[in-house]
């Protein structure tokens, strides 16, 4: 018999009310910040975050698909950021706007946005 195992597929995540209340930390290649799930497609990078300085290049040197998203991303909010440090708070629309945003992405911000006991924000919000 042909017993295939079902891969679990893409979480999905749910704001509530709850979440908004928590303040949710990054720590993570260089970057630093408080955020907040403040509505369903908006997330509040407090006054003060540190972004990643270096933008990470392709083997070939040239920019990627995140860096130019991520740069796009600063150059909209150019005015709020001195220094790579935010100097007024920020609103995007999604987790992975935030990690763009703050480090380029490159890994799984569900993951990376934590409490202050260690838990994710994917461990609050992933729907099963």
């Amino acid at each position: 018999m042909n017993h295939q195992v079902k891969q679990p597929g893409k979480a999905r995540h749910r704001w509530t009310k709850e979440v908004a209340d928590i303040d949710f930390f990054v720590d993570y290649e260089g970057a630093k910040a408080t955020v907040r799930w403040i509505k369903r497609n908006e997330m509040l990078i407090k006054k003060g975050a540190r972004l990643r300085k270096e933008t990470p290049l392709l083997k070939d040197g040239s920019l990627g698909f995140a860096a130019k998203f991520t740069l796009m991303l600063r150059q909209m909010h150019a005015d709020k950021i001195k220094d790579f440090v935010t100097t007024e708070d920020i609103i995007l629309k999604s987790v992975n706007e935030v990690g763009n945003f703050l480090y380029f992405a490159g890994t799984n911000s569900w993951f990376v946005l934590k409490d202050r006991q260690g838990k994710s924000i994917n461990d609050y919000t992933a729907v099963t």
